[in-house]
């Protein structure tokens, strides 16, 4: 029985291994079309940041020990080029992985954004995780949503939730 344990338990690391560390499986856009139109710049310019934090998260995660989750990387640009990145994952990194992978996306240069934060997330698979399922709910904007009963506009929850220089 311990031999069999233990062949499970060295073909699911090797599978872990064997799988790409991170993979976007589609992006979800937080904020209506009119707003975006508005607030980013250049479309070149938004694809650019995202093929960028597309290879942050895949060099971050590369010798990092395999832990496969599914969800999102919700990601907010203020003018100013400040950005910021929540993850949404189930289950959630380990906080070493978590605080490595949030690290390297925050060094990536954001596009300009203008009039305004851009929110929207990347649905991501880490090892091979199956794709989430659901919409983005970061922990921090769920605390930041508790005992009210109406919604809030994606741009002040983010507001609410990353303090500091808004605007223009």
């Amino acid at each position: 029985m311990k031999l069999l344990v233990g062949l499970t338990a060295a073909i699911l690391t090797f599978a872990a291994f064997a799988a790409t560390p991170y993979r976007t499986e589609g992006m979800v856009l937080l904020q209506p079309d009119f707003v975006l139109k508005e607030r980013v710049t250049s479309i070149e310019s938004l694809a650019g940041y995202v093929k960028a934090v597309q290879s942050s998260a895949g060099e971050a995660l590369s010798d990092t020990t395999p832990t496969p989750a599914s969800g999102y990387l919700v990601l907010a640009v203020r003018p100013g080029g400040q950005s910021m990145v929540w993850l949404d994952f189930n289950p959630a990194l380990p906080e070493p992985v978590a605080a490595r992978l949030r690290t390297a996306i925050l060094a990536v240069p954001a596009f300009e954004a203008r009039n305004g934060v851009v929110v929207f997330a990347l649905k991501s698979s880490l090892w091979g995780a199956p794709p989430a399922k659901g919409f983005p709910d970061p922990p921090e904007w769920s605390k930041a949503m508790e005992g009210r009963d109406e919604p809030m506009e994606i741009g002040d929850l983010v507001d609410k939730v990353w303090p500091g220089r808004t605007g223009t």
